[in-house]
């Protein structure tokens, strides 16, 4: 990886408002994907994919990706590259690929949601700090909305890897749900 945009993307993943969006969840991902076959560009989507992050707007995937377009080229990349990149990158807004290549990116960034129950509570409160400015009821009836959605789909993971984290990461949601009743 080019040394200045690892410096910025550190920087990036350091910032004090950050709880959970952070080094360590890109971290996480890269390390248990370690035995998978990632191509650099499923490397660079993992790495840009909450690059840009405010828990106020509606945009940190767009301005991630967008983000990472401007970095790539700004080494060379050629403009397919960057074009998937970019689109790996969008897709984990909803996390249903639209390529191919964001199947293994999205069930690594949701493979926290198959945590043991204390790393995914502890995720579940880190979420929380970066969401302080929303009221306990609002952030409560956002958080039911986003688990329910999960839970409402045939699938939450894409791949044979990921579909080994399935039952746990749906006994997570359904666990968290019936603590916030």
């Amino acid at each position: 990886m080019n040394e200045s945009l690892l410096l910025d993307l550190t920087r990036r993943y350091c910032e004090p408002h950050r709880h959970y969006h952070t080094i360590e969840h890109i971290a996480n991902m890269l390390f248990v994907g370690r035995d998978l076959d990632l191509a650099d560009e499923q490397i660079y989507a993992i790495w840009y994919h909450d690059a840009i992050y405010d828990s106020r707007s509606e945009t940190n995937e767009e301005d991630s990706a967008d983000l990472a377009s401007q970095a790539l080229r700004s080494i060379g990349w050629e403009e397919s590259r960057i074009a998937l990149v970019q689109q790996m990158v969008l897709d984990t807004k909803s996390h249903e690929p639209t390529t191919p290549m964001s199947d293994i990116v999205i069930d690594l960034d949701m493979s926290s949601t198959a945590a043991d129950w204390p790393e995914y509570e502890r995720n579940r409160v880190n979420i929380r700090r970066e969401h302080e400015w929303v009221s306990d009821e609002e952030f409560t009836k956002g958080t039911r909305q986003f688990l329910q959605s999960f839970l409402d789909r045939d699938r939450i993971f894409w791949t044979e890897w990921g579909a080994a984290l399935e039952q746990r990461a749906r006994d997570n949601m359904q666990r968290a749900l019936a603590d916030m009743t």
